[in-house]
């Protein structure tokens, strides 16, 4: 939930507020009640958003299922403030009280008095997490049950009862004061002011609507020179008052200012780490208001808020005391480069601001320029700010006209949701650890004059919506598009520059917008040092996977010096407990994050015995799961470890597998938390994907833990540049974590190490081979195609998943077995309805989604519903390999299935494929897909067949009698609209 993405899938605990349309502070509280609303309590000052908030007679906020949401109160003008820190004082001082109740009670039970094991294992956790609220959030419920549970008795614990009367503060709270302008920058200035002495950790929401809006539209200190408000109709003379930096004067408290609809990234972030910073934290927010009179009303309150940031009009920044260091001084400034011009836009839209243009032109003018200058000096003093000192003395040497010299890695993002953003400052942060210099900012704080400057530059670009731009990059792409019209060839003759993407291959145009830009970067003359990289959130460990393999060469190629010849300290502290600890009593089996249980019921082999590759039929019993599915989605199965690998790790460890593990993060920026207690070999066989295969930066690792001088001589060989022939080798050779570990004893890895550089094992993902819909929502088949390989060596190898399925599990021999699983939604569009026609292209266990949609429409046509046709091509060795023909034949005799053809590469002497078959019947290609609108689905590997098809699709309606430009369009609008759908490994 501190994500923007992650926010939005948290249910809003405000609704129906009651507020003036186009209101610019409710989405800021909503967002908080996304962030914070189960454990929020907020003391709201008079004004606006204690009127929405409530005190009219209904309040719009809510609870959640569980029963929680925000404690909502308001109080006056003056001591808002005060009351604000009553609270968080009365909430510090009844948990402490809780925490010393909870010792007291777990000290009587080590004297002898009696709770429940599970009482106590859970309070003695509890205790070890108390500061972390997420943490305790987790534990929250458990420990209310179990509470409730525990029966009270003169034999009791004294402390018992003391404990479960403070219950409800066993997450700690997190105390908002929320107000606006009125209250901060006014009357309750005083207070504020106080509370950010104290040092109380309380978190303060400013609502600036830059004048008293709900009591008619005063002017505050809040109210910028040069508008019109009652009390100041002549146009107010005074400077706005700069509160942020009157709050980080005090050098103790969080500050940020931040503009919603500007930059929801920056908001998200600002949020988090002012709840996160243990002291007082501010945040100003700008909110629009239809005070001000809006030319083209309440709607346009979002493109308002986007001029106020890009003109420099507001700020958007971040300072953080806990990041003051000899080097940095916290501040962050989020709009580094502002244009101008537009703060004149702003004012031509804002009545508050053309009332005085028309009743005082040349005053109005004096006043609002006055304003200009005042805010662009504010610019510049935290654009120096922010600068560090290398920076700032280059930044002063460039506007005194001096040459700037020296080598330096540029680093530039472009984001909407953060993650490029922190993909950047992770390249930075390597730079400065290898001694390199390196400056990262976003792509709209790059202006293209200065571009040519920079000897080194990495774009790290995410791609929004359909090719767009992201939004910190906007800006610089259409200054980019305009420059390239007339710019010299050779403009960035003396840069390197390198891209990488971060895209979806779910969508038509993917990774477009890295595309664009290194494909400028090379118009301009640049020097690519590094193919585009392209990474893919489809992929099970997302962008990373790309980004593992493709950051190594760039390091190379710009020869950067080594990293540091030292191993960074284990993110966990790994302790091995007695079987004696209580805390060993805390194991449970593992069960992997967002896996439900379910039962393979059915496996039955689809080709003859003895044939050459195996291919399987599984059915599975849903059955108490919670999962359900849709047409084209696909169950992910969690699969195990074969025993020999685990027997390889657990010989290289010198340990039994039978130890018992206390796992406690440290510095861990795991998405998923490890089982705080595991034994070794489950850790090795369910958790860690040690049979799977390594990347660079595990024999990064190694090298640095091999103590045999030759096997630590083989290991640098492998990571330099010079070794790549070798590395690439041992990646061909397909050598698993485990099998490394074997082969380089000398290097003695820790179980904390192994759970830095050992990703964990995530679900395999296979496309769902029936239809809920004729089969039942409780039942689930898949086909499933054994992966063989020989690597380099002749030695043969198979897949940790399919080997698993193939070998390990046997429900005819056993009955139904247990495994752990989940349903990810389709990446396909279907049609809305069954009349739809469909042309299915299948290759080998592709056919799977389509047997799917078969059943779909043969249970919707059983219904008497209108079904269009459906065509199937379908490709594979020879028929052997042709799952389901039987039931596909008699779909046919049913009218379902309309057309089959069928392409059996090696069943005739000249070798034919799916391509061909289409390429031979363009004009059903063109009738379903053309004439009668209908979608086209994909299913198989990767490589030329994608390509291939989508250019049979295109000659048949050429053959139509089209043009090919007109061909191409239409197929292109086909993947835009969901019309043309593909699904490749």
């Amino acid at each position: 939930r501190g994500s923007v993405k992650g926010s939005q899938f948290q249910e809003p605990l405000i609704e129906f507020s009651g507020a003036c349309s186009g209101c610019g502070e409710t989405p800021y509280v909503k967002l908080l009640t996304q962030m914070f609303g189960d454990r929020m309590v907020i003391a709201n000052s008079s004004g606006c958003s204690s009127v929405w908030g409530g005190s009219y007679g209904l309040s719009p906020f809510k609870k959640n299922r569980h029963g929680q949401g925000p404690a909502w109160a308001r109080s006056l003008f003056e001591d808002t403030a005060e009351y604000g820190l009553g609270m968080a004082l009365g909430s510090q001082q009844r948990r402490e009280r809780l925490v010393a109740d909870v010792r007291e009670l777990l000290e009587e039970v080590q004297s002898g008095a009696v709770i429940s094991a599970e009482l106590q294992s859970l309070l003695e956790r509890w205790m070890e997490v108390v500061e972390d609220a997420e943490k305790c959030t987790v534990l929250q419920g458990p420990l209310k049950a179990a509470l409730a549970n525990e029966s009270e008795s003169s034999e009791s614990p004294a402390s018992l009862s003391a404990v479960k009367r403070a219950e409800d503060l066993l997450v700690a709270p997190s105390h908002w004061i929320i107000g606006g302008d009125g209250w901060a920058y006014d009357i309750g200035f005083g207070g504020l002011d106080h509370v950010l002495a104290t040092g109380q950790n309380v978190n303060v929401l400013v609502l600036d609507t830059e004048g008293y809006s709900n009591t008619g539209a005063q002017n505050s200190k809040a109210t910028p020179k040069g508008a019109t408000m009652k009390m100041s109709a002549g146009g107010n003379k005074a400077k706005k008052k700069d509160l942020g930096a009157i709050a980080m004067m005090h050098e103790n408290a969080y500050v940020a200012s931040v503009s919603l609809s500007a930059d929801v990234n920056q908001t998200v972030k600002a949020f988090k780490e002012a709840e996160a910073y243990p002291g007082p934290s501010i945040i100003i927010a700008y909110a629009t208001c239809v005070d001000w009179g809006h030319r083209a009303g309440d709607k346009a309150m979002v493109q308002q808020q986007v001029q106020a940031v890009e003109s420099g009009y507001w700020p958007l920044y971040r300072y953080n005391p806990d990041k003051v260091t000899g080097e940095n001084n916290g501040f962050e400034l989020d709009n580094k480069r502002i244009t101008p011009d537009a703060m004149d836009s702003l004012m031509r839209n804002e009545n508050r601001f053309t009332s005085l243009q028309r009743s005082a032109p040349e005053y109005a003018q004096m006043l609002q320029n006055a304003m200009k200058d005042e805010f662009f000096a504010r610019h510049e003093t935290r654009k120096r700010r922010a600068m560090g000192d290398e920076d700032l003395l280059e930044y002063l040497k460039k506007s005194m006209g001096e040459q700037v010299t020296g080598e330096r890695v540029t680093v530039l993002y472009g984001t909407d949701t953060g993650n490029a953003e922190m993909v950047a400052k992770n390249f930075q942060f390597e730079f400065k650890r290898r001694g390199m210099k390196a400056k990262c900012l976003s792509l709209n704080d790059m202006p293209i004059s200065d571009l040519a400057e920079e000897s080194k530059v990495l774009a790290i670009v995410a791609t929004a919506g359909q090719g767009e731009m992201p939004k910190s990059a906007v800006k610089f792409w259409q200054d980019m598009e305009t420059f390239l019209e007339t710019a010299p060839a050779d403009y960035l003759k003396d840069t390197k520059f390198a891209v990488f993407g971060l895209g979806d291959s779910s969508y038509v145009f993917f990774n477009e917008a890295a595309k664009r830009i290194d494909e400028a970067f090379e118009k301009l003359g640049g020097e690519r040092v590094q193919s585009l990289g392209l990474g893919d959130d489809q992929h099970p460990g997302r962008f990373d996977t790309e980004l593992e393999e493709w950051s190594p060469d760039f390091y190379d190629n710009i020869e950067a010096p080594e990293p540091p010849q030292e191993l960074s300290p284990p993110s966990h502290l790994v302790e091995i407990l007695p079987v004696d600890d209580p805390k060993a009593k805390r194991m449970e089996a593992y069960v992997p994050a967002g896996s439900k249980p379910v039962q393979m019921t059915v496996k039955r082999s689809t080709v003859p015995e003895g044939y050459e590759r195996a291919i399987d039929h599984f059915e599975f019993d849903l059955t108490g799961s919670g999962l359900s599915y849709e047409q084209g989605d696909s169950l992910g199965l969690w699969p195990s470890n074969p025993k020999k690998q685990v027997d390889m790790c657990l010989m290289a460890l010198n340990m039994k597998g039978d130890e018992i593990l206390y796992l406690r993060p440290i510095d861990s920026n795991r998405s998923v938390p490890l089982p705080e207690v595991i034994d070794v070999r489950s850790l090795l066989t369910q958790v860690l994907d040690i049979a799977g295969w390594p990347k660079r930066r595990f024999y990064e690792m190694l090298k640095l833990s091999a103590t045999d001088a030759g096997e630590k001589e083989q290991l640098q060989k492998l990571c330099s540049k010079e070794g790549k022939a070798e590395y690439q080798a041992y990646a061909d050779e397909s050598y698993t974590y485990a099998e490394l570990l074997q082969k380089f004893p000398s290097c003695k890895v820790s179980i904390g190490h192994l759970l830095d550089y050992v990703p964990d094992i995530k679900p395999r993902l296979y496309s769902i081979a029936s239809s809920s819909r004729l089969r039942g929502d409780n039942v689930c088949h898949l086909c499933i195609i054994k992966n063989e390989w020989n690597a380099t060596s002749g030695r043969s190898l198979t897949g940790l998943s399919t080997r698993w399925l193939s070998e390990d599990l046997h429900p005819s021999e056993v009955g139904n077995i247990g495994v752990r699983a989940c349903v990810h939604p389709s990446a396909v569009t279907l049609p809305e309805k069954h009349s739809t026609p469909m042309l299915m292209v299948a290759l080998g266990t592709g056919i799977a989604p389509m047997r799917a949609f078969i059943e779909e429409r043969a249970a919707a046509k059983k219904d008497g519903e209108d079904c269009g046709p459906m065509a199937l091509f379908f490709g594979a060795r020879n028929r052997q390999e042709y799952s389901y023909e039987a039931e596909f034949d008699q779909y046919q005799k049913d009218g379902v299935l309309t057309h089959i053809h069928l392409a059996l590469s090696r069943e005739q002497k000249e070798k034919i494929y799916v391509t061909h078959r289409l390429q031979q019947n363009k004009k059903l290609v063109y009738d379903l897909i053309h004439e009668k609108e209908g979608n086209l689905y994909l299913c198989g590997p990767g490589g030329n067949v994608p390509p291939q098809v989508r250019q049979a699709v295109i000659d048949a309606i050429k053959e139509g009698g089209h043009s090919a430009e007109y061909a191409e369009k239409y197929v292109q609008e086909m993947q835009i609209n969901g019309r043309y759908n593909v699904e490749a490994w």
